[in-house]
């Protein structure tokens, strides 16, 4: 991340960077106002506001969402999973520290117990603090149990115990790197009921890292499948969703399915519907 004054205002500046590693690209945007700028033990933790995209979270200068559009994000990251399930009933948040998975969560009333596990409690600080709109309160609810600490290490102590595992991780760098491993992929596997969802965050479809990490959960969950959908504060490319199941075989969900779901449940959404659920798996034939 780059700020630079540039046409009489301060602008914030991104690379993007193939599958090389170098960078190929960049993307700008005018910061309007400076809300927030601090160090946690692990990370620096910024916060702005623009004109074009609303506040921006950036952590150790990557941008993490937007509040003009990271419910599209969240939506896609947390829905598939939880219409995949037949009724989850505990789940595990990894990372998150926003609350925009949490969110989302707290809309399925049978869940009865729902974990969040981020090892920086300033940035749950942070967020709840200065970006209000994405928990919108749902750090208060009383099904949820925050742990302060490393999700590849607390991970390690369940055993066929949760029904939902969300992984909503930064892109790999410092704590979250381990995050992308297959030692993690099999732990959240053994972690998961028999006929459980993994979701994990793919970041773009062409970046090296992602690729790996996809390839890796294809290889670990004898279920796999991946969607898609471009949110605007990551302007390089579509943004991949990854699912893995030990038991759930993805291909048979029909569209009437997972439509009668979506009405009984009486979703709330502004993003995901029946129809983007199949829609964002549909890759064209140079991307399968």
């Amino acid at each position: 991340m780059r700020k630079k004054f540039l046409f009489g205002k301060i602008w914030f500046f991104e690379e993007f960077k193939l599958p090389t590693e170098l960078p190929t690209s960049t993307w700008g945007v005018q910061i309007e106002k400076d809300i927030y700028s601090g160090k946690s033990q692990y990370q620096k933790i910024e916060i702005f506001e623009t004109k074009e995209f609303g506040r921006i979270l950036v952590l150790d200068g990557l941008v993490q969402l937007s509040t003009k559009d990271e419910y599209i994000y969240h939506e896609m990251l947390v829905h598939p999973a939880f219409l995949y399930h037949q009724n989850p009933k505990k789940v595990l948040i990894i990372g998150g520290g926003d609350g925009g998975v949490l969110r989302e969560v707290v809309k399925y009333k049978d869940v009865k117990e729902i974990f969040l596990v981020d090892i920086d409690e300033k940035v749950i600080e942070v967020s709840k603090k200065y970006l209000p709109s994405v928990s919108k309160g749902a750090f208060d609810d009383r099904r949820l149990k925050i742990f302060n600490e490393d999700g590849r290490k607390f991970i390690k102590n369940y055993n066929n115990f949760f029904d939902i595992i969300i992984c909503d991780s930064t892109d790999p760098s410092g704590p979250s790197i381990p995050l992308f491993q297959v030692r993690f992929y099999k732990d959240v596997l053994r972690a998961l009921k028999e006929k459980g969802i993994a979701a994990f965050q793919t970041a773009y479809f062409k970046e090296k890292f992602a690729k790996k990490a996809r390839e890796r959960i294809r290889k670990v969950f004898p279920f796999f499948k991946v969607h898609k959908a471009f949110v605007g504060c990551f302007p390089f490319d579509e943004h991949t969703f990854s699912f893995g199941s030990k038991k759930v075989d993805f291909e048979k969900f029909s569209f009437k399915k997972i439509k009668e779901k979506y009405q009984k449940l009486n979703l709330k959404t502004k993003y995901y519907s029946p129809q983007i659920h199949f829609a964002s798996a549909v890759f064209p034939k140079y991307r399968k």
